[in-house]
């Protein structure tokens, strides 16, 4: 008699063929996960002489002339400065500077363009260098073999090394496969009859795994078992990594966490405006945000940009917030103040989505356990593949012994 078609077998078949396709590439962006997942304190290890300064009883260059120094030097311009909380760490500047032979070709460009009144923009790359800011040094280029290793993990990781339009759309729709195949894996999880679920022996199964028992066994165990118990954490992950391959998913994450788009703050620009010094914007962002931390220097773009201050703390259980202020680069006037705790929910939650994704949201003790997740993930498609490949092999019939033979047949 043929068996009834039920709700947990359609689940079941979905999930199959749902985490089929899916299985390689959820492999490679749960793999590349697990190694991201630590990559700046590795990378703090690795690279630890190359940005290690000793202040000793010196005192910082003006930064007047330790920013004109480093752009003479590197021949850019500066787009941020990355201050440590750490004395002997070396600050960072990243600067923009024209691709190689892209200033030949804009030279030429802009002769051939004058006559029609255009001006003829070289495109720019951003770069980044450790500087001693006692004596203005350029230690060494911030890109180091450990960086450009998990530079390339992420590309890995969000476009499989493809083009950046169709890598994208790739990891974006295994991530949705991924919601899905939690949601069904979680029905499946649950004890196959109602009935059933005030015995609690019959949850024990979705608990632990049966080692005595056969490869086939152990196999579906562990992938059953290690599920659920990444489930919580993977299933963030899932959610959250769309946001970061999707336009419209974006947009639809940032609509339904009620957050509304904010325009850019603006300069005050009047006649004979000068700048004011970054030792004046440094100051008054550590006025509004007194604690310890590292900061961030955001140098305004053009002649109407502001001064964009970002500082946040770091530890083994620290909130992952960034506050944020924004100065006139003129007057040196508060234009925008931007008070992580102080903010709504729902732009917490938007204003964090990549802390939530890579688990840096509370500090090393969440990333420590988003590692361990993501690692147990990383075995999930290759159990769940070799669920599929074993389902149709049958256990061989045992021969049955002379005795058993002649027994019967008396």
């Amino acid at each position: 008699m043929k068996s009834k078609y039920t709700f947990r077998k359609l689940v079941n078949d979905l999930h199959l063929w749902v985490g089929l396709p899916s299985a390689i590439i959820l492999f490679i962006m749960c793999l590349t996960g697990t190694i991201y997942a630590f990559r700046v304190d590795i990378t703090h290890f690795l690279d630890t002489d190359k940005f290690t300064i000793t202040p000793g009883n010196r005192s910082l260059m003006p930064l007047a002339s330790l920013t004109a120094k480093v752009e003479a030097e590197i021949k850019g311009k500066i787009s941020n400065i990355q201050i440590p909380e750490n004395k002997s760490e070396a600050w960072t500047f990243a600067l923009n500077i024209p691709e190689k032979g892209e200033k030949k070709e804009a030279q030429q460009k802009d002769k051939t363009s004058r006559t029609a009144g255009k001006k003829e923009e070289p495109k720019l790359k951003s770069v980044s260098y450790f500087v001693d800011p006692y004596n203005g040094k350029i230690i060494g280029d911030a890109q180091t073999s450990s960086f450009t290793f998990f530079a390339t993990t992420l590309k890995i990781h969000r476009w499989l090394l493809l083009d950046k339009k169709i890598g994208g759309v790739i990891s974006g729709t295994a991530a949705l496969m991924m919601i899905f195949l939690q949601i069904s894996g979680l029905i499946l999880w649950f004890p196959a009859k109602i009935k059933s679920w005030k015995k609690s022996q019959s949850w024990s199964a979705g608990f632990k795994v049966k080692t005595d028992a056969s490869f086939k066994r152990v196999n579906f165990d562990l992938h059953k078992t290690l599920g659920f118990y990444a489930f919580f954490f993977v299933t963030i992950m899932a959610i959250t990594g769309p946001y970061f391959a999707f336009d419209w998913y974006k947009e639809g994450f940032i609509k339904a966490m009620g957050v509304e788009k904010k325009e850019n703050p603006v300069s005050k620009v009047e006649e004979n405006s000068i700048a004011v010094p970054l030792e004046t914007v440094i100051a008054n962002a550590n006025n509004f945000y007194t604690y310890p931390g590292n900061i961030r220097i955001n140098m305004p773009s053009d002649s109407l940009g502001v001064y964009a201050v970002l500082k946040s703390q770091s530890g083994f259980f620290t909130l992952a917030a960034i506050d944020r202020v924004y100065f006139d680069q003129y007057s040196g006037s508060m234009v925008r103040l931007e008070k992580y705790s102080e903010k709504p929910f729902g732009e917490k939650i938007t204003s964090s989505v990549k802390f939530i994704h890579t688990g840096e949201l509370f500090g090393t003790f969440s990333k420590l356990l988003y590692f361990i997740a993501c690692l147990l993930a990383t075995s999930l498609p290759v159990s769940g593949f070799l669920i599929w490949y074993n389902r149709g092999k049958k256990k061989p019939e045992k021969v049955k012994t002379r005795s058993k033979v002649l027994a019967g047949q008396v």
